[in-house]
Order: structure tokens, then C-alpha cells, then sequence
């Protein structure tokens, strides 16, 4: 089906096991989700490429008897209105140096879950694309001079999309574990609760107030 529109994009981080981290300090929030859509933040992006690569013929007899796939590699590119800066620093595994406040690229980079819901052309269904295990970089930051106009930069990260951290989400009916998952609001046996704690991390609403900010509500620019 068609689709269009970014409605929201939520992150989290995940430990090396697979958990949410639920920390305002070192996790996104206390309850450890954060939805991008504060004031004057969103995404004006988010593209997925690579989710299927087309497979090489396998040819016998003179006819193509059978089609061989490789594994599916996802790759993301994100274009934000004003992302909250702790969050994109947070987002790329930055961290904060103590002597100087300042962030520093640190590795290995965190694993981050992401959960893209867009809608369909009436607006009436929800599709949901879920991640449970992306690394982003921010390959470049870019400064013009403000003139009779101003001179914005849109924060543009590179995700990368890994395996799922625990074995048995992101399953397909074989089994197979696979590292992106798509999902329609009206599908039968839809559950966005269950969507949502298996992307991150056994996240749960009753746990949370409300899907939160880790700053005083203001994005950074």
C-alpha cells in the first residue's frame, strides 16, 4: 500500500544483552524511549535502503531454476528538524568529557532502537518500520554564514542496521531472525504494545508516564 508522511520516529538504547536502558543519564529517558516531537523538532527524513537486495539466478537446462538471496542489510538515512543535541550526541555514542562539558566520539558505538511510524494516504492506518539494533554516525556538520537569509543546517545521520540483540524477536514464520520488521495498525494480530517491548528492549507503558525528554523540553540546535 501507499504511504506518506513522517508522524513520529522513537529512539532507545539498548545494553549489550538486549534490555532497555531506562536511566535519564545513561539511557534517553527514565523510561527509557524518547520520541523525537518536541518544539520545533522532528524528522523531515527517514529513508530505508537495502532491506532486500535482488538475487542471483541460479540457471540449469537453459531456464532459471532457482534464485539465490543474500541476507538483508538495511541501511538508514535520517534528515532532523533540530534533533535535541544531548539526544544526537547520546544517538552516535558520544560522550561528555568531564573537565569541559564537551562531547567526544567514543567507540563502540551504543545500540540504538528505532521505531518510524508513517500513515497511509487517508491517514487513517498506521505503518510502523522497527530496528532493534542500528549504529548512527553523523558523517559531516556543516556552517554557512546567515546572509538576507538564514543559513540553517538539518542534522543528517547514517544508520547502519545490525542483527537483532536477543534471538528470538524479529522472527519470520521459518524462524529466520531478520533485522527489520514492518507493520500495518489495521493487520489482524497487530499489538503495538508488544511491537514496541520487543523493539526495545521489553519496554512496557504501564512502567512510564509518559515518553519523555531527558532535557528541560528544548531542542537543541
Amino acid at each position: 500500500m501507499s504511504k506518506h508522511n513522517i508522524v513520529k520516529a522513537t529512539f532507545a538504547l539498548l545494553d549489550d544483552n538486549g534490555d532497555l536502558i531506562k536511566d535519564a543519564t545513561k539511557g534517553l529517558s527514565t523510561d527509557g524511549i524518547y520520541v523525537a516531537d518536541h518544539q520545533g523538532e522532528g524528522f523531515s527524513q527517514i529513508n530505508v535502503s537495502a532491506i532486500e537486495a535482488a538475487g542471483t539466478p541460479g540457471w540449469g537446462n537453459g531456464q532459471i531454476k532457482r534464485t539465490a538471496y543474500g541476507k538483508s542489510m538495511p541501511t538508514l538515512a535520517l534528515t532532523a528538524l533540530d534533533l535535541d543535541f544531548k539526544i544526537n550526541q547520546m544517538l552516535k555514542g558520544f560522550t561528555q568529557n568531564a573537565n569541559t562539558g564537551a562531547w567526544v566520539r567514543q567507540l563502540p558505538k551504543p545500540h540504538v532502537a528505532m521505531i518510524a511510524e508513517s500513515q497511509s494516504l487517508d491517514g487513517d492506518i498506521s505503518i510502523y518500520e522497527c530496528f532493534n539494533n542500528i549504529e548512527f554516525i553523523e558523517e559531516a556538520s556543516n556552517n554557512s554564514t546567515d546572509t538576507n537569509s538564514e543559513a540553517d543546517y538539518s542534522t543528517a545521520l547514517s544508520g547502519t542496521v545490525l542483527a537483532p540483540l536477543k534471538s528470538d524477536i524479529f522472527l519470520a514464520a521459518n524462524g529466520v531472525q531478520q533485522p527489520y520488521v514492518i507493520a500495518k495498525s489495521t493487520d489482524t494480530g497487530f499489538d503495538l504494545d508488544k511491537l514496541m517491548a520487543e523493539t526495545f528492549g521489553g519496554y512496557t507503558t504501564s512502567t512510564s508516564s509518559t515518553t519523555s525528554d531527558t532535557t528541560s523540553g528544548t531542542t537543541g540546535q
